[in-house]
């Protein structure tokens, strides 16, 4: 249902947009590509955890007559960005930090069961990204290692969508976070935060 060379085809935001959600659409009409998807399961994985975020980054920040190229690999970005005239704009670093062992006993709760993962709620308002707070660190410190001056590094925040009345507190903890974040020192060109469930970008460096 997706393969790297349809991830890595070189699309405008929108395009790029609309590429990720129909195939997320096929994916949710199809119980078995959906299962996949929710255990992240082969290429699934990198469609959740770099393509749908970068989506998402992309459409907000870039005009839609830049083009974008994902790259699938270890090459020390996710994907490329063009600007008008076809010259390389910048890099992107995509990095989705989260707790993969219960992410993944989750989901196979979820597929066992047959009920969405966005309906699974176990914690008071805020204390699932309090309790990201640590892993985050700990993956902004990795980062803060590398070179990625020819770079913007996208931090993808994400936990189960919040009811309204909740929002201002996430935001509250999203602006903690963030002083964080900027206490470290990267080698980067630009730092965003991308919180997707309350569908924020969030340019904290650069």
């Amino acid at each position: 249902m997706i393969t790297k060379e349809d991830i890595e085809i070189e699309r405008t935001p929108s395009e790029l947009r609309q590429f990720v959600t129909t195939v997320k659409s096929k994916i949710n009409n199809c119980e078995q590509e959906r299962h996949k998807g929710m255990l992240k399961e082969g290429i699934y994985k990198v469609f959740i955890d770099e393509i749908i975020p970068l989506s998402l980054f992309c459409i907000k920040i870039y005009p839609d007559n830049y083009k974008i190229s994902p790259k699938l690999g270890n090459q020390g970005y996710d994907a490329i960005v063009k600007d008008e005239n076809g010259k390389i704009f910048e890099y992107v670093e995509i990095t989705a930090p989260h707790d993969g062992r219960k992410a993944a006993n989750v989901a196979k709760l979820a597929v066992k069961n047959g009920i969405a993962l966005s309906t699974l709620r176990d914690y008071n308002s805020g204390s699932d990204l309090i309790d990201m707070f640590l892993i985050i660190m700990e993956v902004c410190k990795k980062k803060a290692k590398k070179d990625y001056s020819d770079c913007s590094l996208v931090i993808v925040i994400d936990f189960s969508p919040p009811f309204e009345e909740e929002k201002t507190k996430y935001v509250q903890l999203v602006k903690e976070l963030e002083k964080k974040i900027l206490k470290m020192k990267f080698n980067v060109k630009k730092i965003y935060l991308l919180i997707t469930p309350l569908d924020m970008v969030e340019k904290i460096y650069g």
